[in-house]
This record gives structure tokens, sequence and C-alpha cells, in this order.
């Protein structure tokens, strides 16, 4: 799902509240650990909290009651009587088929460890909630899909169903994962163009609600409120890494609000050097906010210059290949963007289009950016 040295993810797993104002604002989790948080998890009686090589449980002021070292990739968690179900990756997260896939349980009280299922989920199980008999999985997303996956499993972890959320791309997917207040809560990820938050959806997982609300590192439900949970503390080295809750009313409250088009844009296709290296991609996504690109370091966002009519214009470009292969979603969200506002947008293919029609991957990429732009209306030129 992540690197673990740059990402955090905290559970949304949620539980019934307890007495109302009996915690502080802040509830902090004893201790120092190597890993950073993961994942927390309430039964309205202990906090558990996962560090990804460390599951641990705390009283509800934080006082550390039990722990036991575990496998890295620990990830989000939740509770479910007296047994606390993690969800655990050994392989590699966001790639095809690269996941060893599993779902780790301990004894609630003691933190012994008590059983593990094996999963199908090639592209990392990273989170957990339950609703009723039924476990709800979600995990990584590689760069080339735009749907989030929803894995049902009964209670021995035999796959019901794989539900699809049509959510578009959100980075490393699903983050978090909880049921309460009859629907579910996704917890997200945000880079530059595309905002962290919350996913909402009902129990049928038939359609979902984008919110902008800090929710990407989770939360659970206490003492009447939602409490979400960040990392804090050192961010290298073999120690350093805390964990906390923080109180916030109202959660979710800022809806995701996408702009509708107002323009149709243009794409000029070129081809130019096979190994022409400086690409990147610098797709965009469309945002609360309007479209706003996907690279790091938009000041260093790369153009080009492509004949167009009597002079030479500077373009806004999007590579496929160079010193990467980008994928036709990281395009196509830089042909919205045009779409929307009425802009031009030069496209750098290696090659020729003979040597791009020996290629696969390019040339299925380069269709399915054009089948794009022909349906959002886009004037396409240089082919």
């Amino acid at each position: 799902m992540k690197n673990a040295a740059m990402f955090l993810a905290i559970s949304l797993c949620l539980v019934a509240s307890t007495t109302a104002g009996a915690l502080p604002d802040v509830v902090e989790c004893g201790g120092v650990y190597k890993g950073h948080l993961q994942g927390v998890a309430t039964d309205g009686k202990s906090i558990y909290w996962s560090f990804t090589h460390i599951v641990v449980r705390t009283d509800l002021s934080g006082k550390v009651l039990a722990s036991a070292e575990a496998p890295q990739h620990q990830g989000d968690l939740c509770v479910k009587g007296d047994v606390v179900y993690v969800a655990v990756n050994r392989g590699k997260f966001n790639q095809e088929n690269a996941a060893v896939s599993e779902v780790m349980s301990y004894d609630a009280s003691t933190l012994r460890h008590l059983k593990t299922w094996k999963l199908d989920m090639p592209h990392g199980a990273g989170g957990m909630t339950y609703v009723g008999d039924r476990f709800y999985v979600i995990g990584g997303l590689p760069a080339t899909h735009e749907r989030n996956y929803v894995y049902e499993y009964d209670e021995e972890f035999n796959l019901v169903k794989r539900h699809e959320l049509a959510t578009g791309f959100t980075l490393m997917g699903i983050q978090t994962a909880a049921f309460e207040d009859g629907r579910f809560y996704f917890g997200i990820y945000g880079c530059t163009g595309n905002p962290s938050g919350v996913i909402t959806s009902p129990k049928s997982l038939d359609s979902f609600e984008r919110w902008l609300d800090s929710g990407d590192v989770g939360m659970v439900k206490l003492d009447g409120d939602y409490f979400t949970g960040s990392t804090f503390g050192a961010k290298k080295g073999p120690g350093g890494w805390r964990g906390r809750l923080v109180r916030a009313k109202n959660f979710p409250s800022r809806k995701y609000v996408a702009p509708t088009a107002v323009g149709k844009g243009r794409l000029v296709v070129f081809f130019e050097g096979r190994d022409k290296a400086g690409w990147k991609d610098c797709g965009y996504e469309l945002t609360a906010n309007g479209y706003a690109p996907l690279c790091s370091d938009t000041a260093k966002e790369p153009h080009v210059k492509v004949a167009s009519a009597e002079k030479m214009v500077e373009l806004p470009a999007v590579g496929i290949g160079g010193t990467r292969r980008y994928s036709a979603p990281d395009i196509v969200r830089a042909l919205r963007r045009a779409a929307v506002l009425d802009e031009v947008l030069a496209l750098h293919v290696p090659g020729t289009p003979e040597t791009v029609r020996e290629d696969v991957v390019l040339e299925t990429t380069l269709d399915a950016v054009l089948a794009e732009a022909r349906r959002l209306g886009i004037k396409i030129e240089g082919l």
C-alpha cells in the first residue's frame, strides 16, 4: 500500500461510544516505536494501535496494557468481540500480483497471536472493518487503475464478493475502512491535485460520496465524538514514532464538489526520440478548486514547443515513455483538464507510429488516450 518510511494509515474501525465528556480531546499512545502508526481501533474500553511492526493495547488514556511484536507490514485493524484483526501484506503494495496479503488475529486482552488467513488481494491488504458476520478488507492500487476495490469475506475469510467503486485513481488506493452510522468510511491519501479525505458509501456499496475533511489517517468513535489519528515524533531512525487521537466533531462536513466542464480543448500528438529523457507525468486531477497538476513541483511542470499555425508555442506536455512508462489514467486526467479549461495539451510519444505499433504497452496507452479525447469532444491534431 505504501512505502513504510513515508506514509501512515490509521483504522476507521468504529464501535460504540463511551459516556460523553469522559475523555480529553487528545489521547496519546504510550511508548515510542520503530514503525509509524498504521491503524487504531477500539472496543470502547481499550484502544488498539498498530505501528507496522508491533500491535499495542492501551486504556482510554493511552497507558500501555499489552503489546506484541508482529511481522511487517501490519496495517489498519479492527476489534470484534474478544479478537483483534489486522490486515497484513508481506509483499509489495500498489503493483499487479506482487502482494502477499493476509489477516492476522490476536487475543484482544493479551495480544497473543491466534490465527493467520491468506487472502487473494493482488495489490496488498492494508485495512479492514466488519459489518455483522462479514469482514471488508481494502488495500493498495496500481497507478493504472481508476476504481477502488472492497473485498467482502465471511468469518473464515472466504471471498464473498469484490466490490468496485468508480472513485477514479486515489493515491495508493484506500488506506482505512470502517462502518458506522449505517455507512462505510474509507480513508484515502492525497497528493498534489488529488486531495486526501474520506469516501463514504452505503452498506450496499453501490454509490459513494467524497469528503475533504481530515480522514486519510482514520478515526475511531469514542465519548460521543469522532477522534482522528496521526503519527508524530521522529520520521527517521530505529525509533521515535508515536501515535495519538484528536477529537473531531461534525465529521465529515466538507463535501468534495467537482466543477462542470466549460470548454473542449485540443490535443496535439507528436512523435520524437524513443529514448528521450526528462519527461515526467503532469497528469491532472479534478479537485474542489478545479483541475490541479499531479506534479510534485508545479514550477517544474514540463512544457514542450510545438508548431501551431505560423509559430511555435509552449504547451503543457505529457510523455508516454521516456524515463518510465506513464499510464493511460495519468494522461486522461490531463485531457480532462484541457476539456474543462479549454486548453491545449501536447502528448509526446517516443519513436515513430511504426515503432509504437510494435510496442503493445505504448499502442494500448495511446489508443485509450485517443478514445477519451474523442469522448470529451477534444480536437486531435498531429495524427
